[in-house]
């Protein structure tokens, strides 16, 4: 089965290379723009004061974000 309908084992080889370039493009863009969204949404976020920052004293913030469970 070196033929189908006249196409030639060269052309098929060269056609699910070019099919399958072009899905790794695809999957590429894609990964690309998540991640631009991701640092989109990151930087969009507002973070707390440190506890450096300010005319705040060492202990001010902590224990401000942290959550534990037993």
């Amino acid at each position: 089965m070196s033929e189908i309908n006249g196409v030639g084992a060269a052309s098929m080889s060269y056609a699910k290379e070019a099919y399958s370039a072009n899905l790794n493009k695809d999957v590429i863009a894609h990964r690309g723009q998540q991640a631009l969204d991701l640092l989109e949404s990151a930087s969009a976020v507002s973070s707390t004061p440190s506890a450096s920052s300010g005319n705040h004293m060492t202990t001010d913030n902590l224990g401000q974000s942290v959550n534990i469970r037993v």
